[in-house]
């Protein structure tokens, strides 16, 4: 035994030997050192992308040799995964993270493409020799997003009717990480969830871990709609958090319920508002109430007795109303959800009309001219009242149902038209064109203008009016004159126009215009007189008139002969000695003929331009003698 118990006893003294001794060095030398580790305590990433995952140590002496490990936690035991030690730098073989791991300078490591399974524990350790070591754990959590939302509705009618909830529809979201939320929607309201069966709404979820470990969530609506749910939307939104710590969300799309729901009023519908004659008429008769219903149209005859008219849906049409058709029309619904209800309505319809135009007195209008107070009367029955207005060619004469003439002239002949509205419905018109007459013996209006035309003229021009129309012959005594006739409008007006030259004599013209009402006389008596220039005519229109230089020319050679006497008197006291002369120039007068142009020269020694005055003739041509 003593044999056994020297070498157990040796090593006992031997080790406490060596902790004595590393105590009493590190004593020595004051290498008191410590190592402390941080790193984030949570890190969360998503599925499919890296992930840094920080370690931060703090050595008390910093000169110190480092190593650097990272594990993963499994339960209550730890797998390394790499080994930093200097330069040298190991990724463990055959683990999760072979491949898919580095560490920096900083001591942090990256894992590419997160996978479900790297939701665990990381632990960072490092050493530094004599200081000792330390180390930090971090969780990291893993998300992925769901897909979207996706919204089965019941394709069922649901009664308001039934009793207790029905299915509304099912709201399904596959492969998210962790299991996402579902929250039902109406008209974007949420609904308090409750899975607890109830008289009025609840939910029924069912959650699935697919063998990938993703979650997929389908939950289902259960719902008591009312009347008002008619037109709400229902709608499911899965809400999921998301790397690095966001919440968010994703909605399913817009359902209605297919309801159904018994009928509580009726109403019925006209079209057009307004009726009138010929009008085609739609009643449309329209139920709150959802379910099936049947449809009967009816007329009420003689206050009690009904006409019905079929129809195989809520809309019947009536061809060409006539005013005898007006009467009250009524619709009648029979909901077979609510069978001992009766749903019936009516309204009383007026078909509006318009007679044709009466005129009194009826005519033909044929009045003479002269005659005074005519009078003509035009109306129209309806069932609105009307309003009546007059026109001739478009433009409205008298806005009231009487055309008056007071008294009847030629201008009252031409076209009228009369035009009856109903006031409040515009397009039940009427309209009745007549014509007026008017005959009677000629009226005439004359007028006489002087002209020049290479000589002296007159135009004579008389207008005449009548029915039927004039004939107008002129003549100068016993001789019949050429005149140019023309008519205008449907009374007849005849213009008779008559171009003569004037002589010295006194003119004198006869016009007479006749029809077999009557005849009418105009005598003109025309002198020559004197007459303006001018450059227009009222039959030829544009022209210069050189028979205006006749006057002008006279006075001309008034003119011709006072320079001549003139320049014989100069000339004469000239050679008498009468006038001298310097040598400050010399003065010409020569005259080149008696009825030519005159031409006055002056020169002298200083070269005074040269002044040449030349009379020509008024229209800027010059005359020849003869013409003078």
């Amino acid at each position: 035994m003593s044999s056994a118990a020297a070498p157990g006893s040796g090593a006992s003294v031997s080790g406490r030997l060596c902790f004595t001794l590393s105590a009493l060095i590190l004593t020595i030398t004051g290498i008191n050192g410590t190592v402390q580790v941080s790193t984030t305590p949570v890190v969360e990433a998503e599925i499919g992308k890296p992930i840094n995952i920080p370690c931060v140590p703090e050595i008390s002496t910093p000169n110190t040799m480092k190593y650097i490990q990272w594990f993963v936690m499994e339960k209550n035991s730890r797998s390394r995964i790499y080994f930093q030690d200097g330069g040298s730098r190991i990724v463990d073989n055959e683990t999760d993270y072979t491949g898919r791991i580095n560490v920096d300078e900083k001591y942090t490591l990256t894992i590419d493409h997160v996978k479900l399974g790297d939701e665990r524990t990381f632990l960072c350790q490092v050493g530094a020799g004599p200081a000792g070591s330390g180390e930090a754990t971090t969780e990291l959590k893993v998300y992925d997003a769901p897909g979207m939302p996706e919204i089965t509705p019941n394709d069922a009618t649901i009664s308001i009717m039934e009793k207790g909830p029905s299915k509304i529809a099912t709201c399904l979201t596959r492969n998210g990480y962790p299991a996402p939320n579902i929250t039902w929607y109406k008209d974007r309201t949420p609904l308090q969830p409750s899975t607890k069966i109830n008289n009025k709404m609840y939910m029924i979820s069912q959650a699935t871990q697919e063998p990938s470990g993703l979650h997929t969530i389908a939950s289902t609506l259960y719902y008591a709609p009312e009347k008002k749910d008619k037109d709400s939307k229902f709608y499911c939104e899965v809400s999921y958090r998301m790397a690095p710590g966001v919440d968010k969300t994703k909605e399913s799309n817009r359902i209605s319920i297919p309801l159904s729901y018994p009928t509580e009023n009726v109403e019925i519908l006209f079209q057009p508002s307004v009726l009138k004659e010929t009008d085609n008429m739609t009643i449309e008769c329209r139920s709150d109430g959802s379910s099936n219903v049947d449809y009967t149209f009816y007329r009420v005859l003689d206050g009690k007795t009904e006409e019905i008219f079929n129809s195989a849906d809520n809309i019947f049409e009536f061809k060409e109303m006539q005013r005898m058709d007006s009467g009250v029309y009524g619709c009648r619904v029979l909901d077979f959800e609510v069978p001992d209800k009766n749903f019936d309505t009516n309204k009383t319809i007026i078909i509006n009309y318009l007679d044709p135009i009466a005129l009194k007195p009826q005519g033909p209008y044929i009045f003479k001219a002269g005659d005074k107070n005519k009078t003509i009367h035009c109306s129209a029955e309806g069932s609105q009242q009307t309003s009546v207005i007059w026109k001739k060619h478009k433009k409205t004469i008298s806005p009231e149902n009487e055309l008056q003439l007071p008294v009847v002239t030629f201008g009252d002949s031409g076209t009228y038209t009369c035009e009856v509205t109903a006031q409040n419905i515009p397009s039940l018109y009427q309209q009745k064109t007549i014509s007026i007459i008017v005959k009677g013996p000629p009226e005439i209006n004359c007028m006489e203008k002087k002209f020049h035309k290479n000589g002296l003229y007159v135009n004579l021009t008389c207008i005449f009016k009548g029915n039927p129309a004039p004939k107008v012959t002129c003549s100068s005594g016993k001789k019949a004159l050429t005149i140019r006739n023309h008519q205008q409008n449907n009374y007849t007006v005849v213009v008779s126009e008559l171009i003569l030259p004037l002589v010295v004599e006194v003119l004198k013209v006869t016009c007479n215009g006749t029809n077999k009402h009557g005849s009418k006389t105009h005598n003109f008596t025309v002198e020559r007189g004197e007459v303006a220039v001018s450059t227009k005519t009222p039959t030829t229109g544009k022209s210069h008139d050189r028979s205006s230089n006749g006057m002008l020319i006279i006075i001309i050679v008034v003119c011709i002969i006072v320079l001549a006497f003139l320049g014989a008197i100069l000339y004469f006291l000239y050679k008498k000695g009468k006038i001298p002369c310097g040598r400050s120039g010399k003065q010409s007068i020569t005259r080149t003929g008696a009825h030519d142009d005159i031409v006055v020269e002056v020169k002298n020694d200083q070269k005074v331009p040269e002044e040449t005055v030349l009379l020509q003739g008024v229209n800027g041509e010059k005359k020849p003698p003869s013409d003078q």
